[in-house]
């Protein structure tokens, strides 16, 4: 135990040691702790996983000052500019398991980095194919898969900066960032859900629900509801 403390010590003498090595548990960088939210659209899952800071003492200078509006030289990789992060340390990245739209644009099944270009009036929603980087400091507009315009709104205060889903209907939900008093949504809609059911009937239908004709009964019943074909 000596030995490793003392070859700790020398590492973190030499700048060698990070605040959160990634192969270690340890409390996350800056008391961001970790935060996920998960809703179903339908039979779609949409899931935000994020870490989530606090205001704390900087009421009043969150936006345009602590989260600048506008790309943003982070000090790394010869002052490239950057998108917000969405959130505290790692990527904020947004799942989907089944294809939906974003504000009317298409967006495949998937992992996305979540990243946001703020703007006073206007803000940019960008999904990443790159959805394992730290933060936005290796962010590449190359790797977008999307990018969305939407508009930032006045919320009631939030002291954890925090993403809720505050609209659900069968086939479409608004995903929404809230922190501080401000709150910036962007809806998800699934085109075609009945086709998303009849598709994962089909596929259950060959496994163990397929030798119980009430299973049949009941794929059936939602076909002739919803007027589609099993």
């Amino acid at each position: 135990m000596r030995t490793l403390l003392q070859f700790s010590v020398a590492l973190s003498l030499s700048g060698s040691l990070f605040a959160q090595y990634p192969a270690l548990t340890l409390p996350p960088d800056g008391n961001n702790q970790k935060a996920s939210v998960t809703q179903f659209i339908g039979p779609v899952k949409v899931t935000i996983d994020y870490a989530s800071p606090a205001v704390r003492d900087r009421r009043g200078q969150i936006w345009g000052k602590l989260v600048p509006y506008g790309m943003t030289d982070l000090g790394f990789r010869g002052g490239k500019l950057s998108p917000w992060r969405g959130g505290a340390n790692e990527n904020t990245v947004f799942t989907i398991s089944d294809p939906v739209e974003i504000e009317g644009q298409a967006l495949p099944a998937g992992q996305y980095g979540l990243h946001l270009i703020p703007g006073q009036d206007e803000w940019t929603v960008i999904f990443s194919n790159n959805a394992t980087a730290w933060g936005s400091f290796f962010y590449d507009d190359s790797q977008d898969a999307l990018r969305v315009k939407v508009k930032p709104a006045k919320h009631a205060y939030r002291e954890w900066l925090t993403y809720e889903f505050t609209t659900r209907r069968p086939a479409e939900a608004t995903a929404e960032l809230q922190w501080e008093e401000l709150a910036v949504p962007f809806n998800i809609k699934v085109d075609n859900v009945n086709e998303i059911y009849v598709g994962k009937l089909r596929h259950e239908l060959t496994g163990a629900a397929g030798f119980n004709p009430h299973a049949y009964d009941q794929a059936a019943q939602f076909c002739v509801k919803a007027g589609v074909h099993l």
